[in-house]
Order: structure tokens, then C-alpha cells, then sequence
């Protein structure tokens, strides 16, 4: 499935840069959460953590809708009260529809689908952390809904929100015919706030 993900972005981007107008870097902070069902006594927090990845850019569909794939690496993750945190490392594609609303102002939407590479759970802050990708699975799927904003040719600045669609907890048996996740859904949120730095053809 990592060799699959891996081909899949790698093709976005080949195929993609033949058409795009530029290609953009960005990255920025993301404020990760998790929504919890059911949330055992509000034990779950959000994590500060960050993205950083490519964008094809200027891609057209017809006159007024365009279209915007990205390979990102970016962090999930969440704190535990009073035990430490978690950090999953995702391997994020979102394939984004852009529409235009004012001058230099677009809002996206579309969805991602992301490819768990690392997972670490860390006690006391981090303090004592320790990779473990046992406790999740590697495919997290959902939305994306934000706006970018071109305050130059070449500098934008964005913020969008992602929320998962997937139970992101793996299966464990529980006895006959039933599952952990049957009981506990768990699902990835989070906002991000980012620039984007492009180069290449106008």
C-alpha cells in the first residue's frame, strides 16, 4: 500500500506539472484533533503540529473552475490528559476544485486521501517517545474545504479544514464477533494555516 501511495502522488505530480502554470511549495501549522464516539470523558485535546508539501497550481477546468492536486507530508495527532500525546505521520494527497470569489481570493474543496508513514506516542511531553504504528490504519480518508489568497504573483496565503470520514483506530477483538472499533469510532480533524511559495510558468 506505501509502494501504491507513493506511485499514486508521484503521478499526480508528473501528470499534473505537463499542463500547471506553476508549482508551488508551502507549509504552515496545523491544529489537529480528533472527533472521539464515544468521547470518554473529554481525555482527548488538540496537538500543534505542522504541513509542508507541493501544489500544482492553475490548472484549468473551464474558464472559471480550476483544479489543484498536492502531495504533503503532514502531522495528525492529539494530547492525552495528564499521559503524553500521540503524533501520526500521514503521506496526504488532496485533489482540489477551485472556484474563484473575489479578486485574488479562491475557495477550494475537494477530498484527501492519506497514507499512514510513522506513528509515535510519546509520554510526559514527548519526553519518552516511542514509534508505534500498531494502534492505527495506514488509510485515512476525508474532506477539505478552505480558501488561498494571492497577496502577490508568487506569495499566497491559506487556511483550510479537514475532517476525516474513516475510522483511523485499527481492529482489535474484543471476543467472538466483535471489534474494538465496533464501540470507540475515531476520526482526524484539523485546521491549517499555511504559504505557498510558487515558481515556474505564468
Amino acid at each position: 500500500m506505501k509502494k501504491l501511495m507513493a506511485a499514486i502522488a508521484l503521478s499526480v505530480i508528473t501528470f499534473a506539472k505537463i499542463n500547471a502554470q506553476s508549482v508551488a511549495f508551502k507549509a504552515g501549522y496545523t491544529h489537529s484533533d480528533v472527533l472521539v464516539s464515544p468521547e470518554p470523558a473529554n481525555i482527548f485535546t488538540p496537538k500543534e503540529t505542522f504541513h509542508a508539501g507541493i501544489a500544482i497550481k492553475d490548472l484549468k477546468l473551464n474558464d472559471k473552475i480550476g483544479f489543484q492536486p498536492e502531495v504533503l507530508y503532514s502531522m495528525q495527532g492529539f494530547k492525552v490528559a495528564g499521559v503524553g500525546n500521540v503524533g501520526i505521520h500521514y503521506l496526504s494527497v488532496p485533489l482540489l476544485v477551485t472556484f474563484p470569489v473575489a479578486d485574488g481570493l479562491e475557495l477550494q474543496v475537494g477530498p484527501q486521501v492519506s497514507y499512514m508513514v510513522n506513528s509515535r506516542v510519546g509520554v510526559v511531553s514527548d519526553l519518552f517517545s516511542v514509534s508505534y504504528k500498531g494502534l492505527f490504519n495506514d488509510i485515512d480518508a476525508g474532506a477539505v474545504a478552505g480558501v488561498e489568497y494571492k497577496i502577490s504573483d508568487n506569495v499566497s496565503l491559506g487556511g483550510r479544514y479537514y475532517l476525516g470520514m474513516t475510522n483511523v483506530n485499527k481492529d482489535f477483538s474484543l471476543g467472538s464477533n466483535s471489534n474494538f472499533s465496533d464501540y470507540f469510532q475515531m476520526k482526524n480533524t484539523g485546521l491549517q494555516a499555511y504559504v505557498s511559495f510558487s515558481f515556474g510558468k505564468k
